[in-house]
């Protein structure tokens, strides 16, 4: 794809309608975009994802392409966030553009910071942490990006 979205993308929070369409993103996921996205080679049963789905200390934004899940960002309470999209839609910004809401939730929501974990070859991720103006880490395990929102912590409770 090209560096920019040229499809009509959606992006929405996730409901519990949407279990299936977000383990089957994650099943699209290569051993090594587990690897990088989990620290380990770890496939995501589909328990998980329900588990994920009923827990209450993060939201979850998806984003589509004519009603298919190609990718999935979840916020947590401390700011810290994870994102993920599918293969054959990587480098067409879909992933900066859920970053990018991600942080405007968490504005709204009172967060002081959001931050990532990365590992060191993930430069996808390491990319759209330059690109949304995160400070970036950097150790011989990891990467840590960070970007504080300007204003004083409040009350982070979803």
């Amino acid at each position: 794809m090209s560096e920019s979205i040229s499809l009509p993308l959606t992006i929405r929070e996730a409901t519990r309608g949407d279990i299936e369409g977000v383990y089957r993103l994650y099943q699209s996921l290569t051993p090594e975009d587990l690897y990088m996205r989990f620290f380990s080679f770890h496939r995501v049963s589909h328990e998980e994802i329900e588990q994920l789905f009923s827990r209450q200390d993060h939201i979850t934004l998806l984003a589509e392409i004519d009603g298919e899940i190609v990718g999935e960002a979840t916020l947590y309470d401390d700011g810290e966030f994870s994102v993920a999209v599918k293969p054959n839609q990587r480098r067409g910004g879909i992933g900066t553009e859920l970053v990018a809401e991600l942080i405007g939730r968490a504005k709204k929501m009172g967060i002081s910071k959001v931050k990532f974990y990365t590992l060191p070859e993930n430069y996808p991720m390491i990319r759209i942490g330059k690109k949304l103006g995160f400070k970036l880490e950097y150790d011989e395990d990891q990467v840590k990006g960070v970007l504080e929102l300007g204003h004083g912590s409040q009350s982070n409770s979803f």
